[in-house]
């Protein structure tokens, strides 16, 4: 796997459940809620026209919103390990453009949360915006990191 062009991660600790807290990172449908820029989302339907739940393989489709752009993202789902670790990339496996993960460690009754953003390659607006978008699009994903572990906390913790 080539090396990241860019990447950022961020921890909490979270008084609640390995399992509470994991049950939050495994519902993409709820992102919206915490993320201070996804909106929601949903899953795509594989070729038998089931939608998808979150296993391995599995695309869904964010819904984002900066200001007034707004525009729809497919992840594809690629580890998941219940309870422990939750990773899935922009772009879906073909196009590799942003991997996003969540890994969880407990001691006791406490979780920590790690969350964590790979840029591997530049999506079409980075390559014609060039170095501004690259690096706006990089302090979008720290701020939604912080405003997510954020909204995740106060989730498992409530």
């Amino acid at each position: 796997m080539n090396e990241p062009i860019m990447s950022h991660s961020e921890s909490i600790e979270i008084d609640a459940s390995r399992e509470t807290v994991w049950a939050l990172v495994s519902d993409m449908e709820r992102y919206g809620e915490w993320s201070s820029e996804n909106t929601g989302g949903y899953w795509r339907k594989n070729e038998e026209g089931v939608p998808g739940t979150g296993k391995v393989g599995d695309e869904f489709v964010g819904i984002n919103r900066r200001g007034e752009q707004e525009w729809k993202a497919l992840v594809e789902i690629t580890e998941r390990e219940e309870n422990r670790s939750f990773a899935f990339v922009t772009g879906g496996t073909a196009l590799n453009f942003v991997h996003w993960r969540y890994d969880l460690e407990t001691d006791d009754e406490r979780t920590t949360l790690t969350e964590s953003w790979a840029l591997m390659n530049l999506s079409p607006p980075m390559i014609e915006h060039g170095e501004t978008e690259v690096q706006a699009r990089a302090a979008n994903a720290r701020e939604s990191i912080t405003a997510t572990l954020q909204g995740m906390k106060a989730a498992a913790e409530s």
